[in-house]
């Protein structure tokens, strides 16, 4: 039974965190944490390869129907590409216990205490691409407004260089379509300006001429 309520007690993603060449610089990840169930719950973070990476906050309390999230760092790594690795994390979440016990323990200590048993593990693989993410150019330049938004909120995990870079692309062409604006309402005020005194002088034109004419109809 308490098998069955620890396959039900927490959703984790992703299901695998990936990471993207070059390893030269520290790279950030999202782990999100959802509880669906109606009970608070505590959480801890471990990874086998603690001196790589670093995750933040590594333990918490999550609310019922509540979701958490935890940065993960990859620090500098001295990567090849022919060597294996074996880097991943787990997530392990028990049911919290009354408030007063969590007024005088930590996280941490409450997690000593519990029975392995008791304890659900969630396992997310770390994988490590040779190569760098990727967009091709002709893919960016066909997006809409909202799909670039759309699609830097489903990077949001990246959390890389790579973001900041497809922000320049789109600010770029925005700031293109802006100056391009920019140029079409110039061009239509000088338009209008034009026409304006132009309909200005043919009226003014028009009173000379009349006014002329009634002098001269005077004179007869």
């Amino acid at each position: 039974m308490s098998r069955k309520i620890n396959s039900e007690l927490v959703s984790v993603s992703p299901k695998k965190m990936i990471f993207y060449a070059p390893y030269d610089r520290t790279q950030r990840r999202l782990i999100s944490i959802m509880n669906p169930t109606a009970n608070s719950l505590l959480y801890k973070i471990r990874s086998n390869a603690p001196w790589k990476y670093s995750a933040s906050p590594n333990c918490g309390f999550i609310e019922p129907y509540g979701i958490s999230e935890i940065n993960v760092s990859l620090n500098y790594l001295d990567f090849h590409a022919d060597q294996e690795y074996c880097h991943r994390f787990c997530v392990q979440c028990i049911p919290a216990p009354p408030i007063q016990q969590l007024q005088n323990q930590s996280i941490l200590c409450i997690f000593k205490q519990t029975g392995r048993s008791m304890i659900h593990n969630v396992r997310v693989p770390v994988e490590l691409q040779p190569e760098p993410i990727r967009i091709p150019q002709q893919e960016l330049d066909t997006l809409l407004p909202y799909d670039v938004q759309k699609l830097l909120w489903n990077l949001r995990p990246l959390g890389s260089d790579y973001i900041d870079h497809l922000k320049q692309v789109t600010m770029l062409k925005s700031q293109k379509k802006r100056r391009g604006w920019a140029r079409l309402l110039m061009t239509s005020l000088i338009i209008i300006s034009t026409l304006t005194g132009a309909y200005l002088h043919r009226q003014q034109f028009k009173e000379t001429l009349n006014l002329h004419l009634k002098m001269d109809n005077l004179q007869c």
